[in-house]
């Protein structure tokens, strides 16, 4: 059977999946402080990691979940692989987010984020 054929189920061809590349990094404070040292051009004024969810109790949606991934990606996603998929996709995408929600949900994630301050 021929690689770039497409099962009923299948919405894209195998070979545009295997040619899509989405660089995403999550450095950590110590990473981030040597770049933008190593950069020269910024002094930083204040470096600290947050936890945006550990003041507070909160029940993460799964559709607010994929509502978020699809305002993000939606213009890289339709770029590479065409405007026709993205409604089937995010449709998808909502069933297994729900699918999954006690992932979303699970209390020993906690989510981190740097909050930097930068002087030019």
């Amino acid at each position: 059977m021929e690689k770039e054929s497409m099962a009923k189920e299948d919405i894209i061809r195998e070979s545009l999946v295997d040619s899509f590349n989405l660089p995403i990094y999550a450095s950590s404070a110590k990473e981030m402080k040597e770049i933008i040292e190593r950069n020269g051009c910024f002094s930083i004024e204040r470096l600290e990691t947050t936890h945006p969810l550990s003041e507070a109790i909160v029940k993460l949606d799964p559709r607010v979940f994929a509502a978020h991934i699809r305002a993000g990606l939606s213009g890289i996603i339709s770029k590479h692989f065409g405007n026709k998929i993205i409604d089937e996709l995010y449709d998808r995408l909502d069933k297994k987010a729900e699918e999954n929600s006690y992932l979303l949900n699970n209390p020993s994630y906690t989510p981190n984020q740097l909050f930097i301050v930068l002087r030019r």
